[in-house]
């Protein structure tokens, strides 16, 4: 494995298992002992022995000959188990870390990797990273076996020790330039193997929606296609693999022979006995082992390398700062606000925008100087077209982002004032898409407050008008919702989602279309519940539907990243016509300021019945 972050990597996380690796170096180690002496007892054996017709020098040989066999055995199996230990350790030792940089890099590095291929990285890569490991205490006692070998040829006869070892240096020079081949293509596997994992963990997460359009033909074959582009990169590794395993078969063999022809030689010259041929070529035979297991272990760990340096990358990246960052907002003017209240205290907070200028890509901007005061305590409904900004804005309070331009305060202070911990503990998050975790409703309720007792549980969920969905499942809240939530209606999944962000009892709310999942029936229960959940709170509530966005107190309307105009819903529902277009879209249809007009005009009841909504 060549150096670099990879190798670095990898051997800090060795280093850490210094029991493991002694144990099993040492086990290796005494098996190369128990393997050495083997042809010196084979040698005086034959010649004391068998030509000196002395049986009990016989006997005490194959007497020895059987404990060494035995004795080895026994430190083979501890070779082999210490060295998977420390592979089995290493290899969760890494991924415990890999897993913990990547729950806490930035959002934006998520949207650069498919979740498939960093799915690849904890899987895959690192059991390629795994696999040399296992061998590192049979390469030590390898290598000690040929240095062994080497000196013990060259103390008996220096001539048949040259003959003997030179398939070691031939081995060694084939493998450096099988390594140099190999790695290009290595690498190229790798990437299509993450590529595949990326389509499949995208087929099975997507399969309801295969089903329904019918395309379960051409999602096999897009799967098809991938998986033949990591066949012909596998073959092309392997066609590398086929040409130089053969050569390390052939190369000790030549040495045996070589041994055999010049060693007959000399035995018949006088120059050698045959115990000593016998013990020459029995040296012969154990070093084919080793130079054979050095050509697998080669394209072992010229995959392992690639892999653990795709690892290394990962664990380069910039996490999420954790710590408050003091020179975050250099050059904005020092803040003198006490530190917020802890979560959970209740009251808000306010959050300010200044000149906020935000994009995903540079030069393609989402937000545009936007400027914007949501009042402790009070609700703005953010409004407006697909892409005008409205998610990107609430995703850059809880620093998912980092703006490009200008500061967000949160109590009177820039966001990266505050550490990432303490600033989101501030905050309840309940998104549009709502994502629910592998469990029970209760291990979901208190997945951000672990500690939450079932008080707490009981009044989230009804404050979110869940009361339904725990009374609706066999067992309550120790009902499971199934892989990503996907046993529970979207509505459901919704309201839990928002029941788990009220938990806290946060101080700022910000909701992303908390009512788009549900039926109109049940969207009136959850704006009757946000009635009550919103009061005393900063909410920053995402809206599309006129019922949901009439419990704010002001509305602000995005167009092109900027705040186009902001009032109440009834003034803005009077003075902007591009307001009326823009929930003109939704089911809904656009609110007069009079309330729904019906068959024979406006409503008259119509704004006692939203005043109602608002009323506890």
């Amino acid at each position: 494995m060549r150096g670099g972050p990879g190798l670095a990597l990898v051997t800090a996380a060795v280093g850490r298992q210094p029991r493991l690796l002694a144990a099993g170096i040492s086990a290796g180690l005494l098996w190369t002992g128990t393997k050495l002496a083997a042809p010196l007892l084979v040698a005086r054996t034959i010649d004391a022995g068998v030509l000196g017709g002395d049986s009990g020098q016989l006997w005490l040989g194959v007497a020895l000959f059987t404990g060494l066999a035995v004795v080895g055995a026994g430190f083979a199996g501890l070779r082999r188990y210490f060295g998977q230990s420390l592979a089995f350790v290493v290899e969760a030792d890494l991924r415990d870390r890999l897993l913990a940089r990547m729950v806490r890099l930035p959002a934006a590095y998520h949207d650069r990797y498919p979740s498939g291929v960093l799915l690849a990285r904890v899987t895959t890569d690192l059991q390629q990273v795994q696999q040399p490991l296992i061998n590192i205490p049979i390469m030590v006692s390898n290598v000690a076996m040929l240095v062994g070998t080497a000196i013990l040829l060259a103390w008996i006869d220096p001539v048949l020790a040259v003959v003997a070892l030179a398939p070691a240096v031939a081995v060694f020079a084939v493998a450096v330039r099988f390594t140099r081949q190999l790695g290009p293509r290595a690498l190229a596997l790798q990437s299509e193997l993450g590529v595949l994992a990326g389509i499949v963990e995208e087929s099975i997460a997507g399969v309801r929606t295969t089903k329904g359009l019918g395309t379960e033909d051409d999602e096999r074959r897009r799967v098809r296609d991938q998986a033949g582009q990591v066949q012909r990169a596998a073959l092309r590794l392997s066609s590398v693999r086929a040409t130089y395993l053969p050569l390390v078969e052939l190369l000790p063999a030549f040495g045996l022979v070589g041994v055999l022809w010049i060693g007959g030689l000399r035995v018949a010259h006088g120059a050698l006995t045959v115990g000593e041929l016998v013990q020459f070529s029995y040296f012969g035979l154990i070093i084919v082992g080793p130079l054979r297991i050095a050509g697998m272990t080669a394209s072992q760990l010229k995959r392992s390398a690639v892999s653990a340096r795709l690892i290394a990358a990962v664990l380069d990246e910039q996490p999420e700062p954790t710590a408050i960052e003091p020179t975050a907002s250099a050059g904005s003017p020092a803040t003198t606000a006490s530190a917020a209240p802890p979560a959970g205290s209740g009251g808000g907070l306010e959050v300010r925008f200044e000149g906020v200028t935000f994009g995903y890509a540079p030069e393609r901007h989402v937000l545009r100087e936007l400027d914007l005061v949501v009042p402790a305590g009070t609700c703005v409904a953010v409004v407006g077209a697909t892409g005008s900004g409205k998610t990107t804005l609430a995703a850059l309070v809880p620093r998912f982002y980092d703006v490009d331009a200008g500061r967000i305060h949160v109590g009177g202070r820039d966001v990266r004032d505050w550490s990432l911990t303490e600033l989101r503990a501030q905050l309840g998050l309940g998104f549009e898409d709502a994502f629910l975790f592998s469990g029970t409703i209760r291990d979901n309720l208190r997945f951000g407050a672990p500690t939450a007792d079932d008080d707490q549980l009981r009044a989230a969920v009804r404050l979110a008008g869940a009361q339904d969905v725990v009374a609706g499942r066999p067992g309550g809240c120790d009902a499971p919702v199934g892989e990503r939530g996907l046993g529970l209606s979207g509505g459901q999944r919704q309201r839990l989602s928002l029941a788990r962000a009220l938990v806290t009892d946060p101080p700022v709310l910000l909701l992303d279309s908390p009512t788009s999942a549900v039926d109109p029936a049940k969207e009136a229960e959850i704006v009757a519940s946000l009635a009550t959940v919103i009061r005393g709170r900063t909410t920053i509530l995402i809206a599309h539907r006129p019922a949901v966005i009439a419990l704010a107190d002001q509305v602000v309307l995005l167009e092109g990243g900027r705040v186009a105009a902001t009032g109440t819903h009834q003034e803005l529902l009077a003075s902007s016509p591009y307001y009326r277009q823009v929930l003109a879209t939704q089911p809904d249809g656009p609110v007069s300021p009079d309330g729904p007009a019906g068959p024979d005009g406006p409503d008259p009841e119509a704004p006692a019945r939203r005043d109602a909504l608002v009323t506890p």
